[in-house]
């Protein structure tokens, strides 16, 4: 039998702090590379990290290509996913952090170019 629980609406609470949290210092001013990102988790962990951690510096994803769509094309459609909308309210220039880059788990050294991968190396702080 259904019955209504508060606990079911669940708009997440404001938080009335200004305080920065321990998580938000931490990756302020890092790069990141995040693997899976098209992934359920991923997508939920990306959201997250740009609407909670402002500061972070740059964010990478890795997309495989497609023979359909380019890899920026499918970061556009990916972005129209209704779970960024509140990312997107919250911090409007979050496309500025993400840098999206071509390539596939299953291939060696990821299957990515020699340019990417040196940025990669040079850049990201947090695999």
């Amino acid at each position: 039998m259904d019955f209504y629980d508060p606990r079911d609406y669940l708009e997440e609470i404001e938080m009335e702090s200004n305080e920065i949290s321990e998580i938000q210092t931490f990756y302020a001013n890092k790069t990141i590379f995040i693997t899976g990102a098209s992934g359920f988790l991923g997508t939920l962990i990306l959201e997250k990290l740009l609407r909670t951690c402002k500061d972070l510096r740059k964010v990478y994803v890795l997309f495989r290509s497609s023979k359909k769509k380019n890899i920026q094309h499918r970061l556009v459609e990916y972005f129209n996913d209704p779970v960024f909308d509140r990312m997107k309210c919250e911090n409007p220039t979050y496309y500025t952090q993400v840098t999206c880059i071509q390539g596939d788990l299953s291939l060696d050294q990821l299957g990515l170019s020699p340019d990417d991968r040196q940025a990669l190396v040079d850049n990201t702080q947090i695999i």
